[in-house]
């Protein structure tokens, strides 16, 4: 499966699709608008009428998608000169949580050609926002992701395994629960004059580590279940500061982080790759995270770095020496957040255990290491 998944995506990089369809998607419905022409700049005598892209609104259902095939199938029939190749396009939409992702799998399933891309919103906004557009409603920005779509060319989205689907589910609800036993604890800190506010507060507690209890062991069975699971589990693990829970929700939120080909891609995807902030002579702003990624993931390699400091390991060194040459020490810790998510790729990608011991590393890991 994941074969047919990489040949796929290396298809996809090869082929600029000259037809893109863009999806604006909300709770019941999505707005589809589809453009047809080379990826090119929208500048000068290049650009496009937004007027004249087809534009209809379709019910967010599998029902709906059918639909949406068929009119598609219908315009590309006359938009595009019949030849022997099959008439394959690409769809974008922002991400919207369980409705893109819905709509995804309901158009993938109905047409595996096709190639349905999602998105980050801020880059979409962005985007839109550069078209210098007046208006801002459903059926323009489904527009301006179709223009989005030629323009950019973006990944075709890569669905993760039904185990990595319901290990993030139980890891974001333990998560919430997490947040909200932090809050009634600190509630019950600051004392009640009422007994009955007292006892409320208690047996809330209580019944709120029990049901962290019982999501922490259904994601270990869950884990148990999956060799693959289990195996990437034990090699991060071995990392130092790395538990078993930052282990889960790193592959939760991210996936098979092998997929990245460079470690800069997963770097920059989580948001842990630092941010210049330069212009002209004067305007030097300090070094930052980017912080445009995943924030569970941050917030659990910050966690796992917080344990590293001050150990004799190489995360713990590398920490000691950035701060000793007059790094920041938030600077220091986003770098050791980075190299760790890195040396999570590296020990995933060689399959070898973490060891403090250099010349036990294999190459790969050696080469992630010696980059510290």
């Amino acid at each position: 499966m994941m074969a047919q998944s990489q040949e796929k995506k290396d298809d996809v990089g090869k082929d600029r699709f000259r037809i893109w369809c863009g999806l604006d998607v909300s709770k019941e419905t999505f707005e589809a608008a589809l453009v047809v022409g080379e990826a090119r700049s929208l500048i000068g005598e290049q650009e496009v009428d937004m007027r004249q892209i087809p534009v209809r609104s379709f019910a967010r259902s599998e029902a709906g998608a059918r639909k949406f095939l068929a009119w598609a199938d219908k315009k590309l029939a006359a938009l595009v000169k019949q030849t022997q190749e099959p008439r394959r396009f690409g769809v974008v939409m922002e991400a919207t949580g369980k409705y893109s992702l819905e709509l995804t799998a309901w158009l993938c399933e109905l047409r595996p050609s096709l190639a349905a891309a999602i998105i980050n919103p801020a880059q979409a906004s962005a985007f839109i926002k550069s078209l210098g557009l007046r208006n801002k409603t459903d059926k323009v920005d489904a527009r301006a992701l179709a223009l989005y779509g030629r323009e950019r060319n973006p990944r075709v989205y890569e669905p993760p395994s039904a185990e990595l689907v319901q290990l993030q589910a139980l890891s974001r609800q333990r998560d919430a629960l997490l947040k909200t036993l932090v809050t009634e604890r600190q509630r019950a800190q600051e004392g009640t004059p009422s007994k009955v506010v007292s006892q409320v507060q208690r047996s809330l507690i209580r019944h709120l580590e029990r049901q962290i209890g019982k999501i922490e062991r259904a994601m270990e069975e869950l884990i148990d279940e999956s060799a693959d699971l289990a195996r990437d589990v034990e090699l991060i693990d071995t990392i130092p500061g790395v538990g078993r829970q930052t282990a889960m929700v790193v592959l939760a939120e991210l996936g098979d982080v092998r997929r990245f080909s460079r470690s800069r891609q997963l770097s920059a995807f989580v948001g842990v790759s630092p941010r210049v902030w330069e212009s002209g002579s004067s305007v030097r702003k300090r070094t930052r995270l980017c912080k445009a990624g995943n924030a569970r993931v941050r917030s659990a390699l910050y966690m796992a770095t917080l344990t590293v400091i001050g150990r004799r390991n190489h995360l713990g060194a590398l920490y000691q020496h950035l701060v000793e040459r007059g790094k920041a020490k938030r600077a220091a810790m986003g770098a050791v957040m980075r190299k760790m998510l890195v040396l999570m790729r590296a020990l995933l990608r060689s399959g070898e255990c973490y060891h403090d011991d250099y010349h036990a590393l294999g190459r790969h890991t050696r080469e992630c290491v010696r980059m510290m």
